[in-house]
């Protein structure tokens, strides 16, 4: 198995990241929209292209898996979405500081199958931090954070591979836990 890496390329203002708590499924998702650019003026589109375009429909996308984690990618392999499905009485609180991510729009690479499907990287381990409401899922320590929206940001390696992912903003009930340091 090829574990992902990461490039990047100029950064893209607008974007947002909208975290979600389901206590009920034990699911944390997060959807991530980017500002739909507009189209050159000499090009006219039809409106079936138009509304394809606006809902995303019949572009290809990607998925890669890690354990009950689902992130999805799209055309450009930006992270567009991820589900994850765990216990909080499972995670590991932390107390670290949050680290500043660099502006740049992360692009996630693998390979994928015919079907845009990545074999499965193996379950991160899951730190919360409770003081900025963060949860990292982690494969490894991180080298540099890369922000995609305020609520989220990628942790790479020093050899671009995809180490960690922070989702900011993440509040849910008290609880009693275990504590750690993350890297």
């Amino acid at each position: 198995m090829k574990h992902p890496t990461v490039h990047t390329t100029a950064p893209i203002t607008g974007v947002c990241a909208t975290l979600l708590w389901d206590e009920g499924s034990f699911t944390v998702s997060c959807e991530v929209r980017y500002p739909i650019l507009p189209s050159p003026p000499e090009s006219q589109n039809s409106l079936s292209t138009l509304l394809d375009t606006r809902f995303g429909i019949g572009t290809p996308s990607f998925v890669v898996t890690a354990g009950t984690l689902s992130m999805l990618l799209d055309q450009q392999h930006r992270l567009t979405g991820l589900d994850f499905y765990t216990n909080p009485q499972r995670w590991t609180v932390t107390t670290s500081e949050l680290a500043d991510p660099t502006d740049a729009t992360p692009h996630i690479e693998t390979e994928f199958d015919q079907h845009g499907h990545a074999e499965d990287m193996g379950p991160p381990v899951v730190f919360y931090e409770p003081r900025h409401h963060t949860l990292y899922l982690s494969w490894g320590p991180v080298a540099r954070w890369y922000g995609i929206a305020p609520a989220l940001a990628i942790g790479v390696a020093d050899d671009n591979r995809l180490t960690e992912i922070r989702l900011r903003g993440l509040t849910l009930p008290p609880r009693s836990s275990k504590s750690a340091d993350v890297g």
